[in-house]
């Protein structure tokens, strides 16, 4: 019986072995897909976080972008503003020279013609455009041509 039985036991580790084997062998397959899966899990994190990198770029290249256009719409802005300004003084600066020209084109031997101050002035005022930075002679034309015939605004 001591034959037997441990001929018994050497069957039963032997089977214990083999069992124990086979655990081992799924565990490393296991153990194998789940490094696998692990890289490829890293590999999609890598990808996600360098696409997110690349967006945040891609955004803060269009803030800067569009803040660009914006000074530059505003700087125009300004700048066509600046030119409207400047027209409508060089177009001021031309009416008081056209009343300062029909002034001394009116001063007769005596005094001022006052008929024909009144003449040039409506010629100038006929001439002067009625839209953009030339409507403003009108005003100044008026002004001045009443302030030089003493009439009270």
């Amino acid at each position: 019986m001591d034959v037997t039985a441990d001929q018994t036991l050497a069957q039963e580790l032997l089977t214990d072995l083999r069992e124990a084997q086979t655990k081992l062998e799924a565990a490393r397959s296991e153990a194998a897909s789940l490094k696998v899966l692990l890289a490829l899990r890293t590999h999609q994190h890598d990808q996600a976080w360098q696409d997110g990198r690349r967006l945040a770029a891609a955004l803060e290249n269009a803030e800067a972008r569009s803040e660009a256009a914006s000074v530059a719409e505003t700087v125009a802005r300004n700048h066509a503003a600046a030119a409207e300004a400047a027209a409508m003084a060089d177009e001021r600066t031309e009416a008081v020279r056209t009343v300062l020209g029909a002034v001394l084109a009116s001063i007769g031997p005596r005094a001022l013609d006052r008929r024909r101050f009144q003449d040039l002035i409506a010629r100038a005022g006929r001439e002067a455009p009625d839209q953009g930075p030339g409507a403003a002679r009108h005003a100044v034309l008026l002004t001045e041509a009443r302030r030089v015939l003493g009439i009270a605004e």
